[in-house]
């Protein structure tokens, strides 16, 4: 199956927002999702999720042999694995040019970088090392996997513990965990990766990019830092040039994220082994139970608008007072009184509105502005009896019998203010 093509509109729309310092997500430019990392039950498993992109890794040893140039070392292995589950135009069992790039900044970030104490994984001089094998399994693609599996492999590497081995007459013997205690994994620092998109021939770039600012953007920078502010590795792709002085500018902001992510990892792994030898639940199991790693997870979602504020006229009143008048079939208060809205303010300049209305507009802060944005929520319907039972186009039948009858009492309310007479143009307009 193939990747369905973004159109014009949509690239150009992203584009757009991109220059206004807006994004998709409500985000800034210069913003990053939120970081979640939970560890499985055995050793050297982590679930990472940044935002939506969701990548399971799980760390495995075996005993090989050498390599001749290396006889004292041990070997690491990272590969990244694109299912069907990432992405409907992903082939399970078939290396893609996006798996490939993936693995092969991995492997310079943590391989080459030396992250890893390779002596310490040797059993043998020139017949016994243990070989490690970093599997990345990506469970759901929103953009940006680079910095989701760097994260996922160092969450892995560090919560990973090889068995013991014991040399009894010439032959290697491994030992259980309950003949002897696990062995930590040896690092030397800890690299991640932070990545980044231009847009604008270069000049603007933008932090932790979407699936859709991956596919729009002209190239793409992927720093490897460890909490050191040591770059491990440098990626540039893409059909466009940047400037000196930006690459430094993301260099160092890209150091800042490399450490905070760093010291978050050292922070989960650290609340992993106090659950574990409290003998407290640790695993996967314990997270799906409480809701932590599901997509959507959250009950309600933020609505963030800019440059606009709430206000209300007398026009709202008459239409609450025309809508909860007793008819048969509306499901207005008997009353007549209003509804209570809850007005939850984010900061100066957005708030979340959480209201069971329906006739609800949003006007702009600017009092001269003739644009008005309606946005209409759906009515909370709760039926008892045998409404509960209806079928779905009876619902949508009486849904679209309640919107033809709100469009003529608004008709009648706005022709009662005009007969009135209103004293200025905001009393016309209607804001919750």
């Amino acid at each position: 199956m193939k990747e369905t093509p973004l159109s014009t509109l949509e690239r150009n729309f992203i584009t757009q927002a991109v220059k206004q310092n807006l994004r998709l997500d409500g985000r800034k430019n210069d913003e990053f999702r939120k970081v979640t990392i939970n560890f499985g039950a055995d050793w050297g498993s982590a679930l990472v999720a940044l935002g939506e992109t969701k990548v399971l890794a799980q760390v495995s040893c075996d005993l090989g042999v050498p390599k001749a140039t290396r006889p004292n070392e041990g070997m690491i292995y990272i590969n990244v694995e694109l299912g069907q589950m990432a992405a409907p135009h992903f082939e399970s069992g078939r290396n893609s040019e996006l798996s490939v790039q993936v693995s092969r900044t991995l492997e310079r970030t943590f391989k080459d970088s030396r992250c890893v104490d390779l002596e310490s994984l040797c059993v043998t001089t020139e017949e016994r090392v243990w070989v490690l094998r970093i599997d990345c399994n990506v469970v759901n693609h929103e953009g940006n996997l680079i910095d989701c599996c760097s994260i996922a492999a160092l969450s892995a590497l560090l919560h990973f513990k090889r068995p013991d081995v014991s040399i009894i007459d010439n032959d290697v013997h491994i030992h259980s965990a309950a003949e002897k205690e696990p062995i930590p994994m040896v690092l030397h620092h800890y690299p991640v990766c932070v990545s980044y998109c231009l847009f604008d021939n270069g000049r603007l770039a933008i932090a932790d990019p979407s699936a859709s600012e991956e596919r729009t953007a002209e190239s793409a920078m992927v720093f490897g830092l460890n909490s050191f502010r040591e770059l491990c590795c440098l990626n540039l792709g893409g059909t466009t040039l940047t400037s000196s002085t930006l690459l430094l500018q993301c260099a160092t902001r890209a150091a800042r994220r490399a450490k905070f992510v760093v010291d978050y990892v050292k922070e989960m792994h650290e609340l992993d082994t106090l659950a574990r030898e409290d003998n407290r639940n640790s695993g996967f199991t314990e997270c799906v139970r409480l809701n932590k790693i599901t997509a959507m997870a959250e009950n309600r979602l933020a609505l963030r608008l800019r440059n606009f504020k709430m206000r209300e006229t007398p026009e709202v009143k008459v239409e609450s007072e025309m809508e909860t008048s007793g008819e048969e079939g509306d499901e207005g208060t008997q009353d007549g009184t209003e509804k209570q809205h809850k007005v939850v303010s984010l900061d100066a300049t957005s708030v979340i509105l959480e209201s069971n209305q329906s006739n609800i507009k949003w006007v702009p802060d600017d009092d001269a502005a003739d644009s008005c944005v309606e946005s209409m929520f759906s009515d909370n319907i709760i039926e008892e009896g045998d409404e509960s039972e209806r079928s779905l186009s009876q619902q949508v039948e009486k849904q679209m019998r309640k919107n033809s009858k709100k469009v003529s009492k608004r008709s009648l309310a706005k022709k009662h203010l005009q007969d009135a007479g209103s004293d200025s143009e905001e009393e016309a307009k209607v804001i919750l």
